[in-house]
């Protein structure tokens, strides 16, 4: 009941319960009586209006897929790296936005691997990838957020920060698009 005025899960994680609240919410209507239950239903659908308004602006979200794959279409980079591996799912909603790029740290993509974000190769084979492509764009995390501490992971970070130089930075909601350039 306190969720709408302060939210204690993200929307989409509670959908399922809307079906059970749409449930109890008719059996009240019935008990109410057809005339009340016509007002209650006008009034709460007012009251609820702005609420879900909002709730559909991008402005509602922690992140901004479309402005992640808007980013992606104009990089001038061969390769497109992910950081942590887990923000491949901001590419899932429009695939077009990368495929001109090659995914440098994808070993096996999400079909033949049979998961959501594919598989990546490990350590050495990515830090060989990204030292054979002269231009990589970076899809991180927006700075503050925890850094995953796989050998992979940290692989990636490493090769960047030593081999390659930010040309290009790019904050999103909720996403910070890096474009690099090996140094020779």
């Amino acid at each position: 009941l306190l969720t709408p005025l302060k939210p204690l899960y993200v929307d989409r994680y509670v959908l399922y319960g809307h079906a059970g609240t749409a449930l109890l919410i008719g059996a009240v209507l019935d008990r109410l009586g057809r005339n009340r239950a016509l007002a209650l239903a006008a009034a709460v659908l007012l009251a609820l209006l702005p609420v879900t308004l909002q709730l559909r602006t991008p402005q509602s979200r922690t992140d901004d897929a479309t402005a992640v794959a808007r980013a992606l279409r104009t990089t001038r980079a061969d390769g497109v790296l992910y950081l942590p591996s887990r923000r491949r799912v901001w590419s899932l909603a429009d695939p077009d936005s990368v495929r001109r790029l090659r995914d440098v740290a994808l070993d096996l993509g999400p079909a033949e691997s049979g998961t959501l974000y594919g598989r990546e190769a490990p350590a050495p084979a990515i830090r060989a990838r990204m030292l054979a492509t002269e231009r990589i764009v970076a899809v991180s995390d927006p700075a503050g957020q925890p850094l995953d501490e796989t050998p992979q992971e940290r692989t990636k970070r490493r090769v960047l920060a030593d081999r390659f130089t930010p040309v290009r930075v790019r904050h999103v909601q909720g996403a910070l698009i890096t474009e690099y350039v090996r140094v020779p």
